[in-house]
């Protein structure tokens, strides 16, 4: 857990005017030769851990939680003060090391440095940081340091990499090389910024963003960094430092999905009874997410969408215009677990149109989603097969996107829209761990591409994805493919049915993302600098 705790900032100024000097003269510090104390906490604006998604709360007032205390390197009666007084859990040695800031006075040498943390470390300071800009200098200014104060470096257990370069992999060689030097010490990247010269310091928001994104993927990619923060430049000792991204896993913790590859007919009360005895058997499995199949109370068609159409809105919804709704959302409640309806033919009265729509319910019952397909089924494969949903059908506009809070986020989507990779790379991009598609492909394109869509999206964005399928009925008018599956983000089939109808299950877990993500680090590889990062664009949330 994150604790909501104190930490010194301990930093020299050496009539510095720009950077951290000029903040500091803002707070009140003098522009000579000091050490300046300051206490403040670790908040929600300040750092996120990595294997944790709890943050501190940010107090109303931060400067009131600052104490600054200025005094002469060689007079420490006010930091041993403040020490007895208040001690804090870090220490954070914040010395510039030896190089120029805009072209200016450098800071501080591991040796002044050394002889400053020397005394503070003899009045019995506790576990000890140090934030040298590493990405400058690397492990040779630590050497130094360490050369100079032995038990100084002994008592560190945290070192704080920057990211300041104009060559971010430059950088990250930097920390690599201290992890390998250091292995005991844990490493914080305590700022990420880019440096003058950088074409990073010419984009805009979105472009800033971008290069953001990427540096973080690619400090993620190491597997040894606990906490990541970024600073503006502007502050002394990070005190209005914010965090770039939440290093917690995207799974909060294991989840059982169940997929019901439902046989349904043309008695939508059956399908619906069917339905429930199917969810609750999943349910009785320990499933805490069950998925239902596209058009789950009806028979699939064009001729068929108007006759099983249900009123949605306006809310609250009647139960003789709606009875699919309230089946779905007493069954959630009944099975306590989040329910996704496959789908259901949905007649909006205001427009007079029909749309093909997937119900999402939490474990109370309550409407936590509504996504309506995007892409409508339209293609004409000579001698194959002809369908046009849009002669009947008109498509939703938005990408849906799920928090589960117990476990983490998810998108929705419906059939033909797996072609469509955007979404699922929108949902990679914004944390989601797991893809959901009630689908009902056919004979001919279910053998062509059902499997193949289902490990390229999970391939492409490294996380889970489930295609929840009808029953195949070759009596039907429309025979679905069947075999519906689950794909872990390896791109491998974890379970997958086979024709009729059954239940098939699936385990979770955040460890099996979070190493493939290690061994192919995509996320840090992508190149926004060369194409456009679609989910930073004009993404639709709300229809």
């Amino acid at each position: 857990m994150v604790e909501c705790m104190e930490y010194l900032v301990v930093t020299r100024c050496i009539g510095f005017q720009y950077g951290f000097t000029g903040s500091a003269s803002v707070l009140g510090f003098p522009l000579t030769e000091s050490v300046s104390f300051s206490l403040k906490p670790l908040s929600q604006n300040t750092h996120y851990n990595i294997d944790d998604s709890t943050v501190c709360p940010e107090p109303d007032d931060l400067e009131a939680h600052r104490i600054p205390v200025v005094v002469d390197p060689n007079d420490l009666d006010n930091a041993k003060t403040l020490l007895q007084s208040s001690p804090p859990p870090y220490l954070e040695l914040f010395n510039e090391p030896d190089y120029s800031y805009g072209g200016v006075t450098p800071i501080t040498s591991p040796e002044d440095s050394a002889n400053d943390l020397r005394p503070l470390i003899q009045l019995g300071a506790p576990t000890q940081f140090i934030s040298p800009a590493v990405a400058f200098t690397g492990s040779d200014w630590l050497k130094e340091f360490q050369g100079n104060c032995t038990e100084c470096m002994d008592k560190i257990g945290i070192i704080g990499a920057h990211v300041y370069s104009v060559d971010p992999n430059g950088a990250l060689d930097q920390i690599k090389k201290v992890h390998d030097q250091w292995p005991d010490k844990k490493i914080w990247v305590t700022e990420i910024s880019p440096s003058t010269g950088d074409p990073a310091c010419q984009y805009d928001a979105a472009g800033m963003a971008n290069w953001m994104t990427t540096v973080v993927n690619q400090i993620k990619a190491l597997g040894y960094v606990e906490k990541i923060f970024w600073n503006t430049g502007t502050w002394i000792g990070s005190i209005l430092r914010k965090p770039v991204e939440q290093m917690a896993t995207l799974l909060k913790k294991p989840l059982k999905l169940a997929l019901v590859q439902l046989a349904t007919g043309s008695n939508k009360s059956a399908n619906l009874s069917r339905a429930r005895s199917r969810v609750l058997e999943a349910a009785q499995q320990g499933a805490s997410l069950i998925v239902l199949p596209e058009c789950f109370n009806s028979p699939y068609g064009c001729q068929y969408f108007p006759k099983y159409a249900e009123t949605l809105l306006p809310s609250p919804r009647s139960q003789d215009k709606s009875p699919s709704f309230h089946a779905l959302s007493n069954l959630a409640k009944e099975a306590n677990a989040y329910l996704l309806g496959g789908s259901i033919p949905e007649y909006e009265t205001s427009s007079k149109k029909y749309f093909n729509t997937s119900l999402m319910f939490n474990p109370k019952g309550d409407l936590i989603a509504t996504h309506r397909k995007v892409h409508l089924f339209d293609i004409d494969i000579p001698g194959k097969i002809t369908f046009k949903e849009s002669e009947i059908l008109s498509p939703g506009n938005k990408v849906t996107l799920v928090d589960l809070p117990e476990y983490g986020k998810i998108a929705i989507a419906i059939c033909y829209d797996i072609r469509f990779p955007e979404i699922a790379m929108i949902a990679a991009r914004k944390q989601c761990f797991l893809l959901l598609y009630p689908g009902a492909f056919n004979l001919t394109t279910g053998a062509l591409h059902w499997s193949l869509q289902a490990r390229a999206r999970a391939m492409d964005n490294q996380l889970y994805v489930g295609l929840c399928s009808p029953a195949r009925d070759m009596e039907a008018s429309y025979n679905a493919w069947g075999h519906s599956m689950v794909v872990d983000p390896n791109a491998a089939v974890m379970t997958e049915a086979g024709e009729k109808e059954e239940i098939i299950y699936a385990d979770l877990d955040s460890d099996k993302i979070e190493e493939i993500r290690k061994g192919i680090p995509l996320g840090g590889q992508r190149r926004f600098d060369v194409y456009p990062d679609v989910s930073e664009g004009k993404v639709r949330f709300e229809e």
